[in-house]
């Protein structure tokens, strides 16, 4: 159960992290075309330069759109909820459990779904100046996705301070791994982990109501805000640009075979859903 209250708190933060780190690729990234490519997907098959969701994807879509469709969860105006419903012996069958049973599986999903996570990782390096990555590959991490998480985002976040605290908190490699097997239980005043290891100093033994509920908003906030920011931007800026380029589209910076790299355009298909290679046929723009 969340409060709405404070779902709406930690929205706002996310949306002032969220501008924060935008405006933070928009004034570092290597090419005026780069946050296009997250948000339209640029990859590599058979070695050759590819715009569109991809193996990961195809295979997140239906993930995905379940957890937009559900929306972030069930929602309370009280904010003393917890007070009132935490605090008793719980039998797997109350509002509160089920509840909260169904936001762990979300925090799952969300921390597994490789495509967001590719996206994401391609954000953090056009924050940081770097060129897109065509050659990410997220099943070739295998059981390193956590690493990746560590190293390649929340590690490269210094540019970012509000959204790095924002994925601090959100992600925790404990409660997940704790999902993922069934090891964690709602008691009285709030969920116990049967992974924890008192030599690891991240993990904790057990954490209460009003703290799940910070990390699993940030979780969906951060993951629902990477992709529709990703498509305001196109919208708002990349789609009037291609009003006033002489050829309808956008330039982006490819890598070809062998590591060569060299501009070329994508065009709008479905106002701007879609971006191929090749220009649209006259009337296909809308």
């Amino acid at each position: 159960m969340l409060r709405e209250s404070f779902v709406n708190m930690y929205n706002d933060e996310m949306v002032e992290a969220f501008r924060e780190l935008f405006e933070t690729c928009r004034k570092n990234m290597f090419h005026p075309g780069d946050l296009l490519l997250c948000q339209q997907n640029g990859s590599l098959f058979a070695g050759n330069a590819m715009i569109g969701f991809g193996a990961e994807g195809i295979n997140s879509l239906q993930q995905i759109n379940a957890l937009f469709y559900n929306g972030i969860g069930k929602i309370t105006s009280e904010d003393d909820y917890f007070k009132k419903n935490g605090n008793e012996f719980f039998y797997g069958t109350s509002e509160l459990e089920k509840t909260i049973q169904a936001e762990m599986k979300a925090y799952q999903e969300i921390w597994e779904n490789v495509f967001f996570l590719r996206i994401l990782t391609e954000v953090v390096r056009v924050a940081n100046g770097e060129r897109y990555d065509w050659r990410l590959d997220m099943y070739k991490l295998g059981g390193k996705i956590s690493n990746h998480i560590r190293d390649q985002i929340i590690k490269k976040l210094d540019v970012c301070p509000k959204f790095k605290r924002a994925m601090e908190t959100g992600y925790r490699r404990q409660i997940r791994n704790a999902v993922a097997h069934s090891q964690f239980h709602v008691i009285q005043g709030g969920i116990w982990f049967d992974n924890y290891k008192q030599v690891n100093k991240d993990e904790v033994q057990a954490i209460g109501f009003e703290e799940w509920e910070k990390i699993y908003c940030y979780s969906y906030f951060v993951f629902l805000g990477v992709f529709r920011h990703l498509e305001s931007i196109v919208q708002q800026l990349y789609m009037p640009t291609t009003k006033i380029t002489v050829t309808g589209g956008i330039p982006i910076l490819c890598n070809f075979h062998d590591d060569n790299w060299g501009e070329a355009y994508i065009y709008p298909y479905q106002n701007g859903k879609t971006w191929r290679f090749n220009e649209p046929e006259a009337g296909r723009y809308l």
